[in-house]
């Protein structure tokens, strides 16, 4: 993910909502500061998504593992070990 590149764009919009007074008051410095505090909480948000769907993926994973442990035998039962049907 390119957090730097959208926390500048962030800046540049947030310069362009203030008077240009405004602009002249604030240092290049502090607007740097703003754009990694920005691009910080980007990685922190995206990390933590990443980490919720893994969790999910895991559950997902787990269930189905737990439903392929239990395939309904009673299908079984009428087949060989070929899977061909028994003759009765």
């Amino acid at each position: 993910m390119h957090y730097k590149r959208h926390a500048k764009e962030v800046v540049v919009r947030f310069k362009r909502m203030l008077e240009p007074e405004q602009v002249d008051t604030i240092s290049e410095e502090h607007f740097e500061e703003l754009e990694t505090l920005i691009a910080a909480a980007l990685g922190v948000v995206d990390s933590q998504c990443k980490h919720e769907i893994a969790q999910k993926v895991a559950l997902l994973a787990k269930s189905l593992k737990h439903e392929a442990e239990h395939v309904d035998t009673h299908y079984l039962e009428d087949m060989d070990l070929n899977g061909i049907l028994k003759d009765d």
